[in-house]
């Protein structure tokens, strides 16, 4: 059996669709509205990377650069992946690829943030040697808490 060869890329507005469909697949009623993934696609504030197998976009991240706590940080605002091509190294690759972008930038270090109860994505983080920053009650709604993570982005 052949690698699967997996392409990263800059987003573009035409995968406007189908970044919003692997959004609201991952995330439901969670997900960032049409609008929100339009700013994230048009606005150059933001980061968002798209990963190809086969012609078809299977997974993207967002995220920024901006002052956190009066330094110049890296921010992952969400990492999505078809569910049906999870466990491939796919959310690796593109949290990589954003993270290298991000350090040329200027960040010395890069944050996020996760459902209190995705076990999944915390130890997906910490294998990525993201660490335990705070508790966020309610982050996400009423009895919904979030942690943040930290990384320091290596020199």
């Amino acid at each position: 059996m052949s690698k699967e060869r997996i392409l990263i890329r800059k987003a573009e507005e035409k995968d406007l669709e189908d970044l919003y469909r692997i959004e609201i697949e991952c995330f439901r009623e969670e997900a960032f509205p049409l609008f929100y993934m339009r700013k994230f696609i048009r606005d150059p504030e933001f980061i968002t990377l798209v990963a190809i197998s086969s012609d078809k976009i299977v997974g993207f991240i967002v995220s920024s650069i901006e002052m956190f706590r009066g330094i110049l940080v890296g921010h992952i605002y969400s990492i999505d992946v078809k569910p049906e091509y999870r466990r491939r190294g796919i959310g690796s690759r593109l949290l990589t690829s954003a993270e290298k972008i991000l350090k040329k930038m200027g960040a010395k270090t890069c944050y996020l943030e996760a459902y209190v109860n995705n076990t999944t994505a915390i130890k997906f983080y910490l294998k990525h040697n993201y660490e335990f920053l705070e508790f966020l009650k309610d982050y996400y709604d009423t009895g919904k808490n979030g942690i943040r993570l930290i990384k320091k982005l290596e020199p």
